[in-house]
């Protein structure tokens, strides 16, 4: 809370805030809430009064206090009361800029490899693989305008996806603004096939935190939150030649969006947001009748049970284990399936071993794996719970553990 006693020769005809706050804002006069804002701004902006609040007005001595709450980030207040019809122009320096991401020229060396052609070529789901696929990564075009603004007619650049747009390897380092949009633009060969009997599938690992997605000119629909998958049947959409992929994504990184330690101000233990896609984009040829995700449950005596979910749930389904070259078990049946491996070995660090499954269910085929583990807790000598790992204890020090 701070205050100030503001002297005023005369009373403004249209007494109005000048103001810049972070985050949110409660403003009193002469003892009188007269203003309540929330969330921050990136720059100054003029409130006008309303007859009540400019009641509280006097000539004279007039006595302003704030109370300032900090949400997230770093905490700034600067209020002006002032004509409405009269802004006074700050003097350099005394405006605070929008923060931008950290820049420098240090990179690893893995990073100084990246390319459009190299980056993320690897299956991106591999507890759900299939052969027929498209990665999307690569050079798309860019465009950041208001959250509210239609579609760019003009693009401004290149974007390297599936980074940020935030960071160095996006080629752009530009902070998205909670009053911001950002576009993107790629070409992707369309073949339709509703007629074949395939389907279209269109994957995004990630995007943060609101995306909305096109194909052409048709909304094949929209996605909240900035670290899950989400996928969408394009086949409809889809031409015989070349088709046009648009997202709009927008991210506030305030208010009660799930956010982590993100933040337009970084400090502290506070990092620089992530907006933007920021997962691989890729697109699959499937069935009509297709495998839409394995549920795969196990026990340390070797039962294994696989349940089918989706389109193919119904189909008749066959499941093969192997370990190396050799098939270790195979069931058969609908929906889910139960078989056991002989002889389990159990997953550890020391020995990570995991059996391959080839899941086939009517004319769809996906690979997957699993690993048998029991996970547990005992006592030691001084009465402190521990950690177990298949029986044995294991010191347990998550990548969070800041005690």
């Amino acid at each position: 809370m701070i205050r100030r006693t503001v002297e005023l020769g005369a009373t403004p005809k249209n007494p109005a805030f000048y103001l810049y706050h972070d985050d949110d804002a409660v403003v009193f006069l002469n003892g009188q809430k007269v203003a309540e804002f929330k969330g921050y701004t990136t720059d100054y902006k003029v409130v006008a009064l309303d007859e009540t609040a400019g009641a509280a007005v006097k000539q004279g001595a007039n006595l302003l206090a704030v109370h300032c709450n900090q949400g997230d980030g770093g905490q700034a207040i600067d209020v002006h009361l002032i004509e409405a019809d009269n802004v006074p122009k700050l003097t350099p320096g005394e405006s605070p800029k929008a923060p931008e991401p950290f820049k420098s020229d240090l990179i690893t060396e893995w990073g100084a490899k990246v390319t459009a052609e190299n980056t993320w070529r690897e299956y991106p789901r591999p507890a759900l693989a299939r052969d027929q696929w498209t990665n999307l990564n690569g050079h798309w075009n860019y465009a950041i305008t208001a959250a509210t603004a239609p579609r760019p007619d003009k693009w401004e650049g290149e974007i390297l996806v599936p980074f940020p747009v935030e960071s160095k390897l996006s080629g752009v380092q530009r902070l998205l603004r909670e009053d911001q949009a950002i576009w993107y633009f790629h070409s992707i060969e369309g073949t339709n096939t509703a007629d074949s009997g395939q389907r279209v599938l269109l994957h995004f690992e990630a995007s943060d935190y609101q995306p909305h997605v096109w194909i052409n000119e048709t909304e094949v629909g929209s996605h909240t939150g900035g670290n899950t998958p989400f996928t969408f049947d394009i086949t409809e959409t889809l031409t015989d030649g070349d088709d046009v992929l648009y997202v709009r994504v927008l991210d506030s990184t305030s208010g009660f969006q799930l956010r982590g330690k993100q933040t337009a101000h970084p400090r502290g233990i506070f990092y620089t947001q992530v907006s933007g896609i920021w997962g691989t984009v890729w697109t699959e040829s499937v069935p009509e009748k297709y495998i839409e995700r394995l549920h795969i449950s196990t026990k340390t005596d070797g039962t294994v049970t696989v349940e089918v979910h989706g389109p193919a749930k119904e189909a008749d389904t066959t499941v093969v284990a192997t370990l190396g070259n050799e098939e270790i078990a195979k069931a058969t049946g609908k929906g889910s399936l139960t078989f056991k491996i002989a002889d389990p070995q159990l997953w550890s660090p020391e020995s990570p071993t995991l059996y391959q499954l080839v899941v086939t269910s009517g004319t769809d085929s996906v690979k997957s794996y699993v690993g048998g583990r029991q996970v547990g807790r005992v006592k030691d000598a001084d009465g402190h719970w521990r950690f177990t790992l298949n029986g044995k204890v294991y010191f347990h020090w998550g990548p969070l553990d800041q005690g």
